[in-house]
């Protein structure tokens, strides 16, 4: 017997809330302001205490575990989005590629509520989006050598640094970039959407075992977002019909929405008019990070745990300061990376002088260009 599509939406909804449960649960620490790490708000007047962050985060648990339970309560799914934002309004860090993702499937099914063709659409083209700006991303010298070279080549396969003598081996590493925005691009079309859709869980795997706990045990909050996208390739594209996709249902009222936050303002992150997380600019290394030489700790004692043990990475610093990756230090206290805007690095700068008067530091922001790492001080 044929799945309907309205059956394919219902199972769409509820692997949503389980992997969300789940990531949610991983990265516990982001969605309390109890912790070191601060939290920043994108404007001073949301910087709220901590019982509103845990009132907002016990109660997106009960409405996920509720929406999982009864995924056609179209209140219960509004009361959901809702509290997703409010709480990402308390901390730029919460503004995960994942997070933003969950709350804009959530948001196809409200706009078009039993519109069982225009919801399959609406995810069709988040999903399509999301591989091929991802791909696009990665084709840059820096992913080559963060990601495929480093990463992948002498941490995963522990391959001798003489192998980046052997160019097509050296250079592989864009073709997962272009192979993905391959993939995303053949959802498109009815013809190739079954085939493109077993390469991508293929695809999925891969990182899957690359990050994962028998891999190199990197950005656990990421394990559950690729079974996720495993799940909705097999439940739309493989399980099996596949019905028909009408992209001019895009430019139907809300829909619009769709077109510009996923279609036409992620060309802009390119350009640093738009942001790298909303833009799924996923392991593509080209987004920037922050850097803090600590001369002197006064009260920031805390702050030691988190100094920079590696040798390799202190040039920044003199032999009597102390570096803290930022990124880093968010990967060990709350299994995320930072928000990776300058506009958040300056408010991590504030609140931390804020909080240590006391503590002489530096604050830099570390980016790349044409392959090129450029580092400047934070002012």
């Amino acid at each position: 017997m044929p799945i309907t599509i309205s059956t394919k939406n219902s199972l769409v909804i509820r692997s949503t809330c389980l992997f969300w449960l789940i990531a949610k649960i991983i990265c516990w620490r982001l969605w309390l302001s109890d912790r070191l790490f601060p939290v920043v708000p994108p404007f001073h007047f949301l910087s709220l205490p901590s019982p509103f962050h845990w009132a907002l985060f016990v109660s997106s648990f009960a409405l996920l575990t509720l929406v999982f339970f009864f995924p056609a309560n179209k209140k219960l799914i509004v009361a959901l989005v809702i509290t997703e934002t409010a709480s990402c309004l308390l901390d730029q860090n919460r503004w995960q590629p994942w997070e933003y993702q969950y709350i804009f499937m959530l948001l196809v099914f409200i706009i078009n509520f039993k519109d069982d063709l225009k919801i399959t659409t609406g995810i069709t083209f988040i999903f399509i989006s999301t591989y091929f700006f991802s791909g696009l991303g990665k084709i840059n010298p820096v992913f080559l050598q963060v990601v495929w070279q480093q990463m992948v080549l002498f941490q995963l396969l522990h391959q001798p640094h003489a192998i980046l003598y052997n160019w097509p081996v050296a250079h592989a590493g864009y073709a997962m970039g272009i192979l993905e925005i391959t993939f995303g691009i053949c959802l498109f079309f009815n013809r190739t959407r079954k085939i493109a859709a077993s390469l991508l869980i293929a695809m999925h795997i891969v990182i899957i075992y690359l990050f994962g706990p028998i891999g190199l045990n990197y950005d656990k909050v990421v394990w559950p977002w690729n079974v996720a996208m495993i799940c909705y390739l097999y439940i739309l594209f493989i399980k099996k019909d596949i019905y028909p996709i009408s992209f001019k249902s895009l430019t139907y009222r809300w829909n619009k929405l769709l077109l510009l936050c996923w279609g036409i303002l992620p060309i802009l992150s390119f350009w640093g008019y738009w942001d790298y997380f909303l833009s799924s600019s996923l392991f593509s290394s080209r987004i920037p990070n922050m850097l803090i030489c600590v001369h002197k700790t006064g009260s920031a004692t805390a702050l030691e745990h988190y100094f920079e043990k590696s040798k390799t990475n202190k040039a920044l610093c003199d032999s009597n300061s102390h570096l803290i990756l930022v990124k880093f230090w968010a990967f060990e206290e709350m299994e995320i990376p930072s928000y990776s805007q300058p506009r958040v690095f300056k408010g991590i700068k504030y609140e931390l002088v804020k909080r240590y008067p006391d503590m002489e530091a530096d604050f830099y922001i570390s980016t790349y260009e044409n392959g090129k790492r450029k580092i400047e001080l934070i002012k």
